[in-house]
């Protein structure tokens, strides 16, 4: 008879996932995945080809959480201001996986920056000043936008901006103020 499995794969991506979020990549090492398990890295090759593999499905996982999770927050009754404050709380709140996601090269942050522009893709689609713009002017727009949420949630994750709710939402406002047509709050 077979030897009933105990440590399954859902059980050493959620390890690794909590790892990630509370170590950054540094702590992403098979040993260390498996010492969290209490076991040796054996099941973890079992269930993954590489640890590559593993990072691969642990993308998946938190592209799910960044879209189902972080994004769906509902901070104000302003769709785009809300994912603006959304990915910033993210930083506040979770700044070491903030840094491990956006900072660290052991993720693709192409990759990473891509779930921030596809949500705001679908925003612009919603948007009575952004849905008749072409797909390039909408790519335009998320950058310019993006370089004020972004680098203000860096420095939030840093440490070198103090996360002020008002004077945030201010900042995050002024700037869709000045890049979106016809916005208003």
């Amino acid at each position: 008879m077979a030897r009933k499995k105990t440590i399954l794969k859902s059980q050493i991506l959620e390890t690794a996932y909590q790892v990630v979020k509370t170590e950054g990549f540094e702590g992403f090492t098979a040993r260390n995945i498996a010492k969290k398990m209490d076991c040796s890295t054996q099941p973890i090759y079992l269930e993954f080809k590489s640890m590559d593999d593993l990072k691969h499905e642990l993308v998946v996982k938190i592209k799910t959480y960044i879209d189902e999770i972080i994004y769906e927050k509902e901070r104000t009754e302003e769709p785009l201001l809300n994912m603006c404050l959304n990915y910033i709380h993210f930083a506040k709140d979770e700044p070491v996986f903030f840094k491990a996601l956006f900072f660290e090269s052991q993720m693709d942050t192409d990759q990473m920056h891509n779930i921030s522009l596809n949500k705001m893709m679908e925003l612009f689609k919603q948007n009575n000043g952004t849905k008749e713009l072409t797909e390039a002017e909408q790519i335009k727009l998320f950058k310019n936008i993006w370089i004020t949420v972004h680098g203000t949630a860096v420095l939030v994750a840093q440490g070198f901006l103090k996360f002020h709710e008002k004077d945030v939402t201010d900042y995050i406002k002024q700037a869709l103020q000045r890049s979106v047509p016809d916005y208003t709050v």
